[in-house]
C-alpha cells in the first residue's frame, strides 16, 4: 500500500467567504478597521467619507515590510492571538488585550469596496512607507484559481500619499496606517453616516471619559452644509445641537456622566475572590458592600458592570442629550478587551435574558426598556471569544455562562431590589431627578428596609452607607416603629455602637410620646363629655341663650360656628396642649440631675412641642372661618381646591399688610384624604418665611403633574438665600438662614412626606427671592 501526504489548496473564492459573506454589515466592516487601529496602539483614528471612497487613517504602530509579508498577507494569521497568550493577566484593561484576534478583519475592506490602497510606516522602518494596492474583484473572476496566485501590487515610498482633508493629520504622524477604499459597494448618505457615528460612540465608550485616550473623528466634507443647517435650526429654537446630529467631528463619549446625577445605578466589580457592589441614587452613595466572589471563572477577568435605571426624568435627559429615545439606543452593552461585542445590548437583543424575565413579572422586574449600561471583561479567546461573524456575541464557554449569571444575579437583580420597593411605589419619584422625595420619612424608611434586606446575609459586608437616607425618622412618623428593626440591623452590621445607642434613645422617646398622646386624648375626651352635658343643659335655658345670641350677633356674622364644630375644635386643641405639657414634664424628668443637656437632645424635644403648637395655631385660624369645619382629623375633598380656599380665606390675612399672598389653581381636581391642619402647616410656614425675608409678594401656583399628581410652585421676591447658605441643608431640623428656629421648612418636609409629597429648592430660579417646587403624588387609594 502506497501512502503519501496530501494538502489543501485554497481557492481564490475564500476571499468572498471571509469578506462579503462573513462580514454581513457595513458598519461592522468599519468597526473591524477601527479595532485594528486600536490594537495597533493608535490614539487617533480619522474616517473620511468623500464621494466614492472611504479613508481610515490612524497613528498606530504601523507595519514593517516583514509585517506585511508574514502577517497582513498571511490569511487567518493573527499576531494578536499569539501575543495575548503571554501575560494577559499582568495588566488588565491595557492594550495587551486586543479587540480582534481572528486574522480576518482585513477582509472587511472587501465588504466596503472593490479596490483598496494600504499605506503603512513603522518606527522600525525609518522614513519608508510601504504601499499595497489590491483589487478584490480579481479574486472573483475564477474561483478555481488559487488564492495565493492573485497578484497584490507593492511599492515603497518616502511619504504617505494623502487627500487634502487628511493631509495635515497624515503629515503629523511618524508612524501609522492609512487605508483607502474605492469603488464602494454601498453609497453612504447622511443618515448612514449619522447611524455609524452613533454606533461608534457605543463601540468605544459611551459611559464617560475616553478609553485608553482613544478617539475617533469623522470627516465628511460634503455634509458640512447639512451640519450648518442643523446648527442653525437648533439655535433658532434656543437649543444646542446634539453630537449625534452633527456628522463632522469627534465621536462623543458624553452620555452617562449626566445620568449619574439624575438616576439610580449600580456598579459591580470583581477583584480576585471578592465581589464589590456600590449603589448610587442621584449622586448619593446608598451602600457599598463586599462579599465572596462565586464566579471563579471571572476571578482575573477585570469584570466590571454598570447598570442604570432609567426613570422618567433620566429618559428625558437621555433623549435630549443623545437625540433619540433610550430604547432605540440600546440596553446593556458588552465590551471585551475595551471594544464592543455585537449585537449585545442592541434594541431587540436579549443576550442577558432581561426581557424574557420581565415577561414573567412585568410589575416586579426590570427589563431592557428600563435599564441601560455596560459590562466590561478582559481575557483571551479561551474564555471570551467573539463569533466569527462578528455580530453574534460571544461563543459559549464556562466563563461566558458565569458572566451572564453575574450580570443577572448580582447586577440587575441587586438594582431591582432597590428600585422596585424604593422608587416604584412612589410614581412621582420617577419624575424627580433629585433625592427630595426620598429625604422624607416614608422615603428614608423604604431605603432602610431595602438595605437591611440586602445585608441580611452573613457573607455580605457593609462597607459604607448613606447617613442622609438611612437614619432615625421623626418619632411622629407612621413608619418610625417599623424602621427601628431595619436600622438596628444596619447599625449592627457595621458595628456602630453610637448609632445603636441613638436608636435605643429614640425608641424611648417614641414610647414617651405615645404615652403622652394617649393621656392627652383621655383628658380631651373627658372635657368633651363635660362640654356635651353643658350643651344639653343650655338647651333647657333657651331664653337665656337667645339673649346671648343677640349680644354676640356681631361675632356671629363673622364666625357662625355651630356647637359641634366648636366642640371638635376644642377637642383637638386640648389634645395638643395636654400633649405639650406632658412632653415638658418628660423632658424635665429625663434630664433630672444633669448639669448639661446636649443641643441635639433639647432640639428634639422642642421640635415636637413646636410642631404641636403649630397645630394649635392652625386650629385657631380654622376656628375663625365658617368654611373650614373640622369634624375629624382627616377629610376627603379636592386637595387643590382646599389649598386654594385656605390661601384665599386664611393665609392672606396671616400675611399681614406688607405681604401680598396670591394663589392660582390650574389643577382640574385632586380628590385625596388628608389632614387639613397639614395644609395649614405647609402654607403658613412658607408665608412666614417670605415675611421674614422681607418679601412684598408670595405666589402659589397649582397645576397637574404628568402622573396626575399635584405640583405647587411657590415663589417670593424677598432677599433670597444669603452667601454661605447650604441649600441641601435648609430642610434639616435646626438649620436656619435667619434668626428663626430652623424648624419651619423641616416641618414642611415632614408633613409633605406623610402626605406622599416632597419639596425642593428651584436651583434655576432666576427672579429675586426664593422658589420652591412641591409635588404631591396621587395616592390611588384612601389613606
Amino acid at each position: 500500500m502506497n501512502k503519501k501526504n496530501l494538502h489543501f489548496d485554497v481557492s481564490s473564492g475564500l476571499k468572498r467567504v471571509l469578506g462579503q459573506e462573513l462580514i454581513t454589515d457595513d458598519e461592522v466592516a468599519i468597526f473591524e478597521l477601527v479595532k485594528n487601529s486600536f490594537d495597533a496602539g493608535a490614539t487617533t483614528v480619522k474616517i473620511l467619507f468623500d464621494c466614492d471612497r472611504i479613508v481610515v487613517a490612524d497613528n498606530g504602530s504601523g507595519m514593517s515590510y516583514d509585517d506585511l509579508i508574514n502577517r497582513w498577507l498571511f490569511v487567518a494569521y493573527s499576531a494578536k492571538r499569539d501575543a495575548s497568550k503571554e501575560g494577559f493577566r499582568d495588566k488588565i484593561a491595557s492594550r495587551t488585550h486586543y479587540a480582534g484576534s481572528k486574522g480576518i478583519g482585513r477582509f472587511s475592506t472587501d465588504r466596503l469596496g472593490e479596490d483598496i490602497t494600504l499605506q503603512t510606516r513603522s518606527l522600525q522602518n525609518g522614513q519608508s512607507v510601504h504601499r499595497l494596492d489590491i483589487n478584490w474583484s480579481l479574486f472573483d473572476k475564477n474561483i478555481k484559481e488559487k488564492f495565493e496566485a492573485i497578484p497584490v501590487s507593492y511599492e515603497q515610498n518616502s511619504d504617505f500619499d494623502s487627500t487634502d482633508d487628511l493631509r495635515e493629520f497624515v503629515a503629523s504622524i511618524r508612524n501609522g496606517t492609512v487605508i483607502e477604499i474605492r469603488n464602494l459597494r454601498f453609497e453612504w448618505n447622511r443618515d448612514d453616516i449619522k447611524n455609524l457615528k452613533s454606533s461608534l460612540a457605543k463601540l468605544i465608550n459611551p459611559f464617560g471619559s475616553d478609553v485608553d485616550e482613544f478617539s475617533i473623528e469623522i470627516i465628511a466634507p460634503h455634509e458640512k452644509v447639512g451640519d450648518a443647517e442643523v446648527i442653525r435650526k437648533a439655535e433658532e429654537k434656543g437649543n444646542e445641537p446634539t453630537s449625534r446630529d452633527i456628522l463632522n467631528g469627534k465621536v462623543g463619549n458624553f452620555i452617562f456622566s449626566d445620568l449619574q446625577e439624575k438616576t439610580t445605578f449600580i456598579a459591580v466589580e470583581i477583584h480576585g475572590d471578592k465581589l464589590q457592589s456600590k449603589l448610587m441614587d442621584r449622586g448619593e452613595l446608598v451602600y457599598h458592600i463586599r462579599e465572596p466572589n462565586p464566579y471563579h471563572e471571572l476571578n482575573d477577568s477585570g469584570f466590571r458592570c454598570e447598570i442604570y435605571y432609567l426613570n422618567f426624568s433620566a429618559k428625558l435627559t437621555f433623549a435630549r442629550r443623545v437625540g433619540l429615545p433610550s430604547v432605540q439606543f440600546g440596553s446593556v452593552f458588552l465590551f471585551r478587551n475595551g471594544f464592543r461585542v455585537y449585537p449585545v445590548g442592541e434594541n431587540g437583543d436579549d443576550w442577558f435574558g432581561f426581557a424574557r424575565r420581565k415577561q414573567q413579572g412585568h410589575s416586579r422586574y426590570l427589563g431592557t426598556r428600563e435599564v441601560i449600561g455596560r459590562v466590561d471583561v478582559y481575557g483571551t479567546d479561551e474564555n471570551f471569544q467573539e463569533s466569527s461573524s462578528r455580530n453574534q456575541g460571544l461563543i459559549d464557554t464556562p466563563a461566558v455562562r458565569q458572566l451572564q449569571k453575574c450580570v443577572m444575579d448580582h447586577c440587575l437583580k441587586r438594582l431591582e431590589k432597590y428600585v422596585v420597593p424604593v422608587s416604584w411605589v412612589d410614581k412621582a419619584d420617577g419624575e424627580t431627578d433629585d433625592l427630595s422625595r426620598l429625604l422624607t420619612d416614608p422615603g428614608r424608611a423604604r431605603v432602610s428596609a431595602a438595605v437591611a434586606s440586602l445585608i441580611d446575609n452573613d457573607d455580605v459586608e457593609l462597607m459604607e452607607f448613606s447617613h442622609r437616607l438611612i437614619g432615625l425618622l421623626n418619632e411622629r412618623s407612621s413608619q418610625f416603629e417599623k424602621s427601628l428593626v431595619n436600622l438596628r440591623a444596619i447599625a449592627g452590621k457595621v458595628g456602630d455602637r453610637s448609632f445603636l445607642d441613638s436608636i435605643d434613645q429614640a425608641e424611648k422617646r417614641f414610647d414617651e410620646l405615645r404615652k403622652s398622646e394617649i393621656e392627652a386624648r383621655k383628658v380631651a375626651d373627658r372635657e368633651r363629655e363635660i362640654a356635651l352635658k353643658a350643651t344639653e343643659r343650655a338647651e333647657v335655658a333657651e331664653a337665656a341663650v337667645e339673649v346671648e345670641k343677640r349680644r354676640a350677633h356681631f361675632l356671629e356674622s363673622t364666625v357662625n360656628l355651630d356647637t359641634a364644630t366648636i366642640l371638635n375644635l376644642h377637642h383637638q386643641v386640648t389634645i395638643y396642649s395636654v400633649d405639650i405639657n406632658q412632653q415638658i414634664e418628660n423632658l424635665i424628668v429625663d434630664t433630672e440631675g444633669q448639669k448639661e443637656i446636649s443641643r441635639e437632645r433639647l432640639l428634639q424635644a422642642l421640635e415636637q412641642m413646636a410642631f404641636l403648637n403649630r397645630k394649635i395655631q392652625a386650629i385657631t385660624r380654622f376656628a375663625t372661618k365658617a368654611n373650614f369645619q373640622l369634624d375629624s382629623e382627616k377629610i376627603e375633598v379636592d386637595l387643590a381646591s382646599f389649598i386654594e380656599e385656605y390661601i384665599e380665606g386664611v393665609a392672606k390675612g396671616a400675611g399681614g399688610a406688607r405681604l401680598k399672598v396670591s394663589v392660582e389653581n390650574e389643577h382640574p381636581g385632586f380628590l385625596e384624604r388628608f389632614n387639613p391642619i397639614d395644609v395649614s402647616i405647609i402654607v403658613d410656614n412658607l408665608v412666614s418665611n417670605a415675611r421674614r425675608a422681607r418679601s412684598s409678594e408670595i405666589k402659589f401656583k397649582l397645576s397637574q403633574t404628568q402622573s396626575k399628581g399635584l405640583a405647587i410652585l411657590v415663589s417670593d421676591n424677598g432677599r433670597g438665600f444669603g452667601r454661605g447658605v447650604d441649600k441641601e441643608r435648609i430642610f434639616e431640623m435646626g438649620y436656619t438662614t435667619t434668626h428663626g428656629s430652623g424648624l419651619g421648612l423641616y416641618h414642611v418636609r415632614q408633613v409633605l412626606g406623610q402626605m406622599g409629597g416632597s419639596i425642593e429648592v428651584l436651583e434655576d430660579y432666576s427672579l429675586a427671592g426664593v422658589g420652591f417646587s412641591i409635588v404631591i403624588a396621587k395616592s390611588g387609594k384612601k389613606k
